[in-house]
């Protein structure tokens, strides 16, 4: 197996994330089944990460109405 190969379990921490610092992509084609992964050696996909979280606990604040807000 080479250094890119998607199918390369050691590439896969936990078996899940895709791990691979010799790849520079940023979202890579899941090694299983439809989707796609990110590559969590990529520094940009923690923030990418941080920031869907960040939307997710936002609107489930506003949603909820913890904080009143009036649109």
């Amino acid at each position: 197996m080479n250094e890119f190969d998607r199918n390369n379990p050691e590439l896969f921490k936990l078996g899940i994330f895709y791990y691979n610092p010799k790849d520079p992509n940023l979202i890579v084609k899941k090694r299983s089944g439809l989707g796609w992964t990110f590559n969590f050696a990529h520094s940009v996909s923690i923030w990418v990460l941080v920031l869907i979280l960040i939307i997710i606990i936002i609107s489930s604040i506003v949603d909820f109405g913890f904080l009143n807000l009036k649109w």
